[in-house]
């Protein structure tokens, strides 16, 4: 997966008949793009770089759990779950230290993770397993504070 062109990936996913990818390794894909993203709007993260990098893994190693049979294929969705929440910690930390220019990415990649979380946690219920490290929710409510900050910062709320 790591080196499959994009195009062709899309192509394996749209297939229904073959056993593909499913919703957490999306989610993992879409994790591992929003922390790279920080790491863009940082100028350069090592952070964001390790959370891409592990992201990127996670989308690998839940590939094989739908695609295999292993004995815990909830336990990658629920590590999705938790490295959302890392992504989204990391966006509120660089609210305050980027470039006003790069708060509009930190928002998006802050909203790709709050994406993750809430489809890895469909993945872990619908596998029966793993218990969720934190909660999908807690994790979309952090993402929600960090885009209302640059929203506010960026004078797009009404009133403002």
């Amino acid at each position: 997966m790591r080196d499959q062109i994009v195009s062709d990936f899309l192509k394996t996913l749209a297939r229904p008949a073959i056993p593909a990818p499913a919703g957490a390794t999306v989610a993992a894909l879409a994790l591992a793009q929003a922390a790279a993203l920080l790491s863009r709007a940082a100028g350069g993260d090592a952070e964001a770089d390790h959370l891409t990098r592990h992201a990127l893994r996670l989308a690998e190693i839940d590939a094989h759990a739908v695609t295999h049979d292993v004995p815990d294929r909830a336990q990658p969705a629920a590590d999705v779950v938790a490295v959302a929440g890392e992504v989204v910690r990391v966006a509120e930390r660089l609210l305050s230290t980027v470039d006003p220019a790069a708060l509009v990415d930190v928002s998006a990649a802050a909203e790709m993770a709050r994406s993750s979380a809430t489809t890895a946690r469909v993945a872990v219920e619908s596998r029966h397993g793993a218990l969720l490290a934190e909660e999908p929710d807690e994790v979309a409510e952090r993402a929600a504070r960090v885009t209302e900050a640059v929203r506010v910062r960026e004078g797009l709320l009404e009133g403002i």
